[in-house]
This record gives structure tokens, C-alpha cells and sequence, in this order.
């Protein structure tokens, strides 16, 4: 950039600016895009980065004070490319149809009424088809900046695909919506469409994938929720408010764990509706016993014998121990808290009091 046009920036700016160069490990390191582009935007503090090009090893940036609002963003992007080129508006038309879509949404759930139909008058409403995967993301506050609608689809739709609707709900928190075409391009013993077990299991795959894919692009911790395929015309705010159940449940009771999955809170949603009076009381009779779960020991290998259905064999091989290891934990658990949970009686009470003790823990 000559001296000149540098010059017309400042005066644009009225601050100074500075072009410089770093590397595109530093970019990321400072919350930017694992894949910027020119245009793209970062704010650190009272400055903010705005790249103007990209190679293989460096980004070529403008630095200067202050901070950009999305329709600043666009018009330095165009002043940089010398006027040259279309001046596209902040958001895009499909980015305010999605934003009307997830204001509706959320005025529904506001209203209490889950079986609202989508109106309409909503311009989304006829790009929603039967069989659409609804994924649920939450993103964590970061130290970095927020992914902008753009970059958001851009980076879904490279990993699910075209059909993908992405539509904003409240503030990092979006709703995306695929096709069911989706679960089979999963891989599968099977030859036709996976079965309802085998599609659970397609539908955790692609909600690991969306998650690390997010965390790995742009940082902070973030969680996922996913339901089976909906007819969205008809059920979309009911799956929406599921969803956010889902992930309330299963950062309650599980914490560390950042994909959630309606099929597998039933007890949970159960224990979560039982007034805090009688939760309190029931592990009151159980004092003595709950001490056992103090050992993360115990705790770790309750948590994998119930994952793999109380299976002996399964369990031993995900905790990476000796069949007899683990019936050693077993057996000491039953002499010392007198519960044997290869029985389904006892199992039922250890899972319970396993899941009330977790959430008063931390209390």
C-alpha cells in the first residue's frame, strides 16, 4: 500500500495505521481464523487486525485503534481494494432471513407455546424440507473474537453441506440444520440406511466432528446437542427448546463433556424434576455410602461400566484393565457399600446415587 492511501485511511480511521506483517501461527494464536482470508477482522484489545493478504506462512495486515463495526468492516475491506469490486451489505439477505427465523424461535419458547407452527411470512420457511438433522451449538465466551455469521457457514457448510441452514438463536448460540442424507455418508456395516441404533450412532459422529471442527477453528470451549431428523415446519421450536434441555442436563450431571444426547438423559431429565427437598433426602439415607464416590477410581469405573451397559468384558477393555481388575472394583464395592451392580436393582440405585452425587458435590 503506497504512502498515500495510507494516509486516506488514517484521516478515514482519524487514528494511526500501521501495515505490518506476522506469521499465521501468531493469527491464530490471537483468536484470528486457522484459514484467513483477506477482509478478514480481529480485535485484540483497544486495536484490531484487519488482514489485507494472505500467503502461505504470513498474513499482510492493517493495524489500528479502536474497534470496527461489521458495516466499517466491509467498507475498509472495499476502500483497501481501491474502490473496486462489489460493496456488499453487513449481512447478507440470508443471514437476516436466518436472524428472523431464530428471533421467531425464540419469542415462541419466550411464549411457552413449543408447538408453534413456523408462520409463513418467514422467508426460510420454504427452504425447510422433511428429514432436516437439528444440531444444537453453544459457544463458550473465548478469549479470542467470535466467528462472524460468514465464517460460521462457510466452515459448516464445508463439513455438512450446501443444504445446511445455519440460523442464529441468541448470542453463541446457533441452530444448524442438515440433511438427513447426511447419516448415510457415515460409515456402516450395512449397505441401506443405518438402522435407528446405528443412526444414533451416525448422528454422535457428526456432532463429535462439529465440535472438534469449531474448537480446532477458532478456539474456547463449546458444546453440541443433536436430535434425530425433524419435520422442521412442524417441530422446530419443541427440538430447539429439547435441545437446550439436553445440554442444561448434561452439563449438570456430566461435567467435561461437551456433546449431548437427548436418548441418553432419560434419568437424568427424571432426577432433574424431582424437587430439591426429596433429592436432598434420599442421599441423606444414603450417607456413608455416597463417601465411596470420592474415589475418582470408583467413580471412573462406574462411569465406564454403566456407558457400556453394565458389561463386564466391554467395560474392562475401555478402561484398559484386566477382566479381574475390574471385578476386584466390583466386589469391593459391594463389601464395602454393600451393592452389587452386576445386580439390576443395585445398578438402578448406584446410577442414581452416582449422577445426585455429582451435582451436590458441588454445591
Amino acid at each position: 500500500m503506497n504512502k498515500s492511501r495510507l494516509q486516506q485511511l488514517q484521516q478515514l480511521l482519524a487514528a494511526p495505521v500501521e501495515m505490518m506483517k506476522v506469521p499465521k501461527k501468531v493469527w491464530t494464536q490471537e483468536g484470528g481464523a486457522k484459514h484467513p482470508e483477506p477482509g478478514a477482522y480481529l480485535q485484540r484489545g483497544g486495536l484490531f487486525w484487519l488482514a489485507t493478504k494472505v500467503d502461505a506462512s504470513e498474513v499482510q495486515l492493517l493495524q489500528s485503534e479502536g474497534e470496527l463495526t461489521p458495516l466499517e468492516r466491509e467498507l475498509l475491506k472495499w476502500a483497501l481494494q481501491g474502490g473496486s469490486g462489489k460493496l456488499t451489505s453487513a449481512a447478507t439477505d440470508a443471514e437476516n432471513q436466518a436472524r428472523r427465523l431464530g428471533d421467531w424461535i425464540q419469542q415462541s419458547i419466550a411464549a411457552g407455546d413449543w408447538r408453534a407452527e413456523i408462520p409463513d411470512r418467514l422467508e426460510l420457511h420454504n427452504r425447510l424440507f422433511d428429514g432436516m438433522i437439528p444440531f444444537l451449538l453453544l459457544r463458550e465466551q473465548a478469549d479470542g473474537r467470535d466467528p462472524s455469521y460468514a465464517e460460521l457457514e462457510k466452515a459448516f457448510r464445508s463439513y455438512l453441506s450446501d443444504e445446511m441452514l445455519l440460523i442464529p438463536i441468541r448470542e453463541r448460540e446457533w441452530l444448524i440444520l442438515g440433511s438427513d442424507r447426511l447419516l448415510a455418508e457415515v460409515d456402516t456395516t450395512e449397505e441401506e440406511l443405518v438402522e435407528r441404533e446405528e443412526t444414533k450412532e451416525a448422528l454422535q459422529s457428526l456432532a463429535t466432528g462439529l465440535h472438534q471442527m469449531l474448537t480446532e477453528e477458532w478456539g474456547g470451549e463449546c458444546h453440541v446437542a443433536v436430535a434425530e431428523p425433524i419435520i422442521p415446519t412442524e417441530s422446530l421450536v419443541y427440538t430447539v427448546g429439547m435441545l437446550r434441555e439436553t445440554m442444561l442436563l448434561g452439563r449438570k450431571f456430566h461435567v467435561g463433556m461437551q456433546v449431548h444426547l437427548p436418548w441418553l438423559i432419560h434419568l437424568e431429565r427424571l432426577l432433574n424434576g424431582i424437587p430439591e427437598p426429596v433429592r436432598t433426602r434420599f442421599m441423606e439415607e444414603m450417607a456413608g455410602r455416597q463417601d465411596l464416590f470420592a474415589d475418582p477410581e470408583t467413580v471412573s469405573t462406574l462411569d465406564a461400566f454403566f456407558a457400556m451397559d453394565c458389561n463386564v468384558s466391554e467395560t474392562a477393555k475401555r478402561l484398559f484393565i484386566h477382566r479381574n481388575t475390574l471385578l476386584y472394583r466390583l466386589d469391593k464395592l459391594k463389601q464395602e457399600a454393600g451393592l452389587d451392580v452386576r445386580s439390576f436393582n443395585d445398578a438402578v440405585l448406584v446410577r442414581i446415587m452416582l449422577l445426585l452425587y455429582k451435582v451436590t458435590k458441588r454445591k
